[in-house]
């Protein structure tokens, strides 16, 4: 699951905003913003590969 700090970052980046520009928004460094869109593209991409595994192996599973 993704934080909501991750959840803001990638709505801030949707919406074409710079790093440095969220960072402001948040008063957070612009370290942490590069942190929290890392993070929350690295858990996206755990989960898709998860999803691809469980197809594979016929597991069956409810998408929320």
């Amino acid at each position: 699951m993704l934080t909501e700090k991750e959840r803001q970052v990638l709505e801030f980046r949707k919406k074409g905003m710079k790093q440095s520009e969220i960072a402001a928004k948040l008063k957070i460094s612009q370290p942490a913003v590069s942190a929290f869109e890392n993070n929350a593209l690295r858990k996206i991409n755990d989960a898709k590969k998860i999803i691809e595994l469980a197809k594979k192996l016929g597991v069956k599973y409810e998408e929320r």
